[in-house]
C-alpha cells in the first residue's frame, strides 16, 4: 500500500496517483504531474456526490408516492359526504314538491283539485262546496237541478238574464266540456255587494238533460283575476262527478 503524502489516503502499491485527491504518488515516474490519467476513473468525492443524488431521488420518489396515497384516502370520505348531501338535497326537493301540490275536495258527489294555499270556506245550505281565500279568489259549486230547467240552453239564458239584471256585463262566453259533459262558460264583470269590481267565471253544466244542472263559479277581484285564472283552470280541468 502507498500512503498519499497530501491527504493520507491509502492507495494500491502500484498506484501512480491518489484515488482520493489525485496527487502524484510517483513523481519520478510521472514527471511531477498532479492529475491522474483520464482512464483511472472518477474521484472519490464525485462518487460520493452521485451516491447522495441517487439516494435523494429515491427519497423524493417514496415521499411522492406516500402523498398520493394519502390524497386518495382523504378524497373518499369527501366524496361520500357530497353524495349524502346531494341525496339529502334531492329528498328535500321531493318533499317540497309534495307539500306544494294541490289539495283535493271530495264529498262523494263531486271531486276537484284546488291550490294548496286555499282552504275550504264556511258553507251555506244552497252551496255544495266553496274553497278559496277569505276575500277572493273563491270557487263555488251549486246544485241547481231543483229549478226545473229543460235544457242547457234554457239554463244559460236564464242565468245570463239574471246576471245582467244585477249589473254584470258579459266579457266572453263559449261552449266547453266538463268531465265529458256539455257545459257553457260565461265570464262576467260587475260589482260585488260591497262595491268592489269583480270577475265571475261561471260554468253551467248539464249532467243529465232536463233534470240535473250545476253551476261552477269562480270569483275574483278584477285586478288580480289574470294572475289567478290558472287556479280556476286547474279546478275546471280536474272537476269530476262521482
Amino acid at each position: 500500500m502507498v500512503k498519499c503524502q497530501r491527504c493520507g489516503q491509502e492507495n494500491d502499491g502500484d498506484a501512480d496517483f491518489c484515488e482520493n485527491c489525485g496527487a502524484n504518488l510517483n513523481p519520478l515516474k510521472n514527471g511531477g504531474s498532479r492529475q491522474p490519467p483520464h482512464d483511472r476513473g472518477m474521484k472519490q468525492s464525485t462518487k460520493i456526490l452521485i451516491t447522495v443524488c441517487i439516494l435523494l431521488v429515491a427519497v423524493l420518489g417514496v415521499s411522492a408516492a406516500a402523498l398520493s396515497q394519502l390524497n386518495k384516502v382523504a378524497t373518499v370520505p369527501g366524496s361520500t359526504v357530497n353524495s349524502v348531501n346531494q341525496s339529502t338535497s334531492s329528498t328535500n326537493n321531493v318533499k317540497s314538491s309534495a307539500n306544494a301540490g294541490p289539495k283535493t275536495f271530495s264529498n262523494g258527489i263531486i271531486y276537484f283539485q284546488y291550490p294548496s294555499n286555499w282552504d275550504v270556506l264556511p258553507n251555506t245550505s244552497n252551496i255544495m262546496a266553496i274553497v278559496g281565500l277569505p276575500h277572493y279568489p273563491s270557487f263555488s259549486v251549486y246544485d241547481e237541478s231543483k229549478y226545473g230547467y229543460g235544457s242547457l240552453s234554457e239554463y244559460v239564458s236564464s242565468s245570463e238574464s239574471q246576471m245582467t239584471s244585477n249589473g254584470f256585463s258579459i266579457q266572453s262566453e263559449r261552449n266547453i266540456l266538463v268531465d265529458g259533459l256539455h257545459a257553457h262558460e260565461t265570464t262576467y264583470q260587475g260589482k260585488s255587494g260591497n262595491g268592489k269590481l269583480i270577475i265571475q267565471r261561471m260554468v253551467l253544466v248539464e249532467k243529465s238533460p232536463g233534470s240535473e244542472y250545476y253551476a261552477l263559479v269562480g270569483a275574483d277581484n278584477a285586478n288580480q283575476y289574470d294572475q289567478d285564472s290558472s287556479s280556476f283552470d286547474q279546478i275546471m280541468n280536474s272537476f269530476k262527478f262521482l
